[in-house]
C-alpha cells in the first residue's frame, strides 16, 4: 500500500470513528417535543451524561437497620407491610399481625408504639398503609374496619375517616391536605378495579385520575398484574405509570397534565427459574392447591414509583444487575434519565426522603423483618 492509499485509509478510519462517536452521544440525548401543550421526554436506554461529560452515579450506603434487637419489647416486628418517614427523619411502621404502630427517630430509637385491635376511636382490624402527612400528622389505613385513622406526629388520635366497601391502597398527602389513593372493590365478574383517586381531607372524591382493570379467570391467580404507581413530587406534582408501561404521566397541583416521560428499553422474558423465585416469595409456606399461578410473557416495565421533595422520580424496575439488586431508574425534575442504582431485590424500597432511601425486608436471615435506611451519595 502506497503512502497516498494510507493516508486515505487513515482519514476513513478517523471518520468513521467520529461517526460512531458522534451517533453514541446522539443515543445519549433525550428527544424533546410539545404535544398538545404537554412536554413529552423520551429518554434512552442508558443515563444521559449531564454537563461535565460524565453520567451521574448514585452509591446506596446503608446507614440504620431497624428490628434487630428482639430482646427488647417494641423494638421488632412481628410482619410488616408498610413505612413511611417524614422530612425530619421520623420513621412510620405498620405490623398488622400484632396490630402495632411504631415511631422510631431519626437514629432508629423507639419513640412510641400502640395499637389494640378492636373498632373503637384509635383501635385496629386490619391496619395496611401507613403515610406521613406535610402537616405532621399521619395516616393509618385499616381495611376491615374501612376508615383512615389520623394522629398527630406524637401518636395521638385525631379522628377517624370512613371509606366505605371499597378497599384503599397506596396513600400520598398534598400540602393542601388533599388525599391520592388507589381504590379497589372486590373481585366481580371475574374482574377487579383499581383506580387512582383524588380526595378531599374528608375523603368526597375530587376526581378520578386513572383506573385499569384486572381480569381473573377460574382458579389462574395473576402474579404480577398490572398496576398503578404514583408519588407526589417537589410542588405537590402528581407522577403515575401503569405498571406494564415505561411511562410517566405529570400533572401540576391543579391536575393539569404537563408532562410525559418516557424511556426506551427492551422486554425482559419471565423464565421458568423466576416464576419459582416468584412463587416462592409470593407464597412462602407454599402456594395454595386451589390456585393456579398465571404469569406474563414478560417482566413489567416497573415494579413501583417514588418521588422526592426535590422533584426527582425513581421507577424499581425487574432489571437485575446480576449481583442480587434490582434497578432504580432515576429522572431529574425536566424528565431527563440522569442515573441508576441498585437496591437488593428482597427488599421493599418505600420513599425517599432528603436523600435518604426507606425500605423494608419481610423475612430477615434471621427470620423477623427490618427496617432500611440507606444514604443517597451522588457522585
Amino acid at each position: 500500500m502506497n503512502k497516498l492509499a494510507r493516508v486515505a485509509l487513515l482519514i476513513i478510519l478517523a471518520s468513521s470513528a467520529w461517526l460512531a462517536a458522534e451517533a453514541a452521544l446522539q443515543a445519549q440525548q433525550a428527544e424533546i417535543k410539545t404535544e398538545n401543550g404537554i412536554r413529552v421526554v423520551r429518554n434512552p436506554a442508558t443515563p444521559m451524561k449531564g454537563p461535565d461529560g460524565k453520567v451521574a452515579a448514585v452509591d446506596l450506603v446503608e446507614e440504620l437497620v431497624i428490628g434487630n434487637d428482639t430482646s427488647r419489647e417494641d423494638h421488632w416486628f412481628a410482619f410488616l407491610n408498610a413505612i413511611d418517614a417524614d422530612a425530619k427523619g421520623r420513621i412510620y411502621t405498620v405490623d398488622p399481625k400484632s396490630i402495632r404502630i411504631r415511631i422510631f427517630g431519626p437514629d432508629g430509637s423507639l419513640v412510641k408504639a400502640f395499637g389494640r385491635k378492636g373498632q373503637g376511636p384509635g383501635e385496629f382490624s386490619g391496619p395496611g398503609g401507613i403515610v406521613a402527612a406535610p402537616d405532621g400528622a399521619f395516616i393509618v389505613s385499616d381495611v376491615l374496619n374501612g376508615r383512615l385513622s389520623y394522629f398527630d406526629r406524637e401518636g395521638a388520635y385525631l379522628k377517624g375517616t370512613p371509606f366505605g366497601t371499597r378497599r384503599i391502597a397506596g396513600l400520598a398527602v398534598g400540602r393542601d391536605s388533599d388525599i391520592f389513593a388507589i381504590r379497589t372493590q372486590m373481585p366481580q365478574g371475574g374482574s377487579q378495579v383499581w383506580e387512582l383517586v383524588k380526595f378531599d381531607p374528608d375523603l368526597k372524591v375530587l376526581r378520578s385520575v386513572h383506573s385499569i382493570s384486572i381480569t381473573y379467570k377460574g382458579r389462574a391467580f395473576p402474579l404480577l398484574p398490572d398496576r398503578i404507581f404514583f408519588g407526589l413530587a417537589g410542588d405537590d406534582r402528581l407522577a403515575w405509570m401503569v405498571s406494564n408501561d415505561y411511562a410517566i404521566r405529570v400533572e401540576d397541583a391543579s391536575g393539569k397534565p404537563v408532562m410525559r416521560i418516557l424511556r426506551d428499553r427492551t422486554s425482559q422474558k419471565i423464565t421458568e427459574e423466576d416464576k419459582a423465585r416468584i412463587i416462592e416469595r409470593t407464597f412462602p409456606g407454599g402456594a395454595p392447591p386451589e390456585l393456579q399461578a398465571e404469569f406474563p410473557e414478560n417482566f413489567p416495565a416497573a415494579s413501583g414509583l417514588m418521588a422526592d421533595e426535590k422533584g426527582r422520580l425513581y421507577v424499581r424496575t425487574y432489571e437485575s444487575d446480576g449481583k442480587g439488586g434490582a434497578a432504580v431508574d432515576v429522572f431529574d425534575p425536566e424528565g431527563h434519565y440522569v442515573a441508576r442504582f441498585f437496591v437488593p431485590e428482597d427488599e421493599e424500597a418505600v420513599t425517599i426522603r432528603n436523600d435518604k432511601l426507606y425500605a423494608y425486608l419481610k423475612e430477615s436471615a434471621s427470620g423477623n423483618p427490618l427496617v432500611k435506611r440507606y444514604a443517597l451519595k451522588w457522585r
